[in-house]
Formats: structure tokens, sequence, C-alpha cells
């Protein structure tokens, strides 16, 4: 194993969001075309080229497509160690062959991502700085199959995990698509939150809540 870093989670310099302490979950909250898928994949890929781990659930693309998506962010994805929970590629009747990608049945099957998760996190944790960052995409795909009570359990189970490793956790929502109530209560479970949205003329922005010293102010980015 590597030297152990300390120190925040930081991200790419063009982005208007400060350093984030280890332990935090964020909830990364707008419209999935509209920007926010984009953001809370730069704020996992981030750690690539610091000897980060890497974990991801992917519920609407197969691991090895939102690997590819990854690639594109970061130069060194291969390079570090990553694991992918892929919930479509089975129900699609396709078979993985990386070691790095677990499958299970559907985005419906809390327990099996859990069981999955569980070991690559492990295993990530193990063989890295002990410095994970670890996204779920998407809870409204996750809401589509489950009840919200059982979700929000989930929620609670893995980000309690990622905050006992000092790991960072970045989970999506498009809130449109979800009861105000069922976002607020998921909000209240992460240590912060990143809005996204975009206005008439194309601008992507952002604003964050819950963590001292970032943008509360909508910002462009």
């Amino acid at each position: 194993m590597t030297q152990r870093q300390t120190g925040p989670y930081e991200f790419a310099d063009d982005l208007p969001i400060e350093g984030v302490e280890p332990g935090s979950n964020l909830l990364v909250a707008g419209p999935t075309m509209g920007g926010a898928r984009d953001l809370a994949l730069r704020l996992i890929t981030a750690g690539s080229d610091r000897q980060e781990g890497l974990v991801l659930v992917t519920t609407t693309k197969s691991g090895g497509k939102i690997l590819s998506e990854c690639d594109k962010l970061c130069r060194d994805l291969q390079q570090s160690t990553f694991g992918v929970v892929d919930c479509v590629s089975k129900k699609q009747g396709r078979e993985q062959t990386s070691d790095r990608i677990e499958t299970v049945s559907s985005p419906g099957d809390l327990t099996g991502i859990g069981i999955e998760f569980s070991g690559l996190y492990q295993t990530v944790h193990r063989e890295t700085t002990e410095r994970v960052r670890a996204g779920l995409f998407s809870l409204s795909t996750l809401l589509m199959y489950t009840e919200f009570q059982t979700v929000s359990r989930f929620v609670h189970t893995v980000s309690g995990r990622i905050g006992a490793t000092d790991g960072l956790g970045v989970f999506l929502i498009d809130p449109s698509t979800q009861d105000e109530r069922v976002v607020n209560t998921i909000t209240q479970l992460c240590d912060g939150r990143v809005d996204v949205r975009v206005r008439d003329d194309g601008t992507r922005e952002m604003r964050v809540r819950g963590l001292a010293d970032q943008p509360r102010e909508w910002t462009p980015f």
C-alpha cells in the first residue's frame, strides 16, 4: 500500500467547489441531462491522479459505458484502483468480462447491490491510500423499483460506511422526478447538497448547501 494521504478531497480547478473533508457524503440534485450527472462524475473521478480509489454503482448504463464516460474525464483511470456495481447488464442478458465489474439482477436488488458494493469498497480501500470516492448514479432509478423507506435505509447504510472510512460519497438524484419530501429526506442523510440548474441561455450553475466555505449562491461551472 502506498503512503496514506491526508487532507480534504480536492476537485478540478475550474469547478467552483472547494475541497471536502474525508467522511463526507454529497447529494447532487438536478436534471440528469442538464449537467448534474456530468458534475457528479467529475467529483468522483477527480481523485484518479491522486492515488485515490473509485467505486461506482450504475443503475442506468452498463459498467463498461460508465467507465468510458469516466475515461473521458480523467487521464489515469485504468492505472487507478476502481470497481463498478453494474445493475443493467445482467437484466439485458449481457455478461461482464472485467473482474472489476460486478453485476446484480436489477436496480431493485438493493440487497445484491449492497453486498457487491461492500465487497468492492473493502477491496479498493485496502489496495489504495485508503481514500475512496464512491458514487451512486442514480437514486432516481432505485426509487422507480423500490419503495422510498427501503431506499432511504440503503442510503443511510452506504453513507454510514463511507463516513466511517473517511471516504467521499456522491449520490445523484433528479428532483423533478421525486416528491419534495423524498428529496429533503435524502438530503438529511448527506452532509451537503449540490444543486444544479440550467439557465435559459444554456449556462450551467451550481450552489452548495450544508457545507461551510462553499458557493451558496448560484455559480456558473
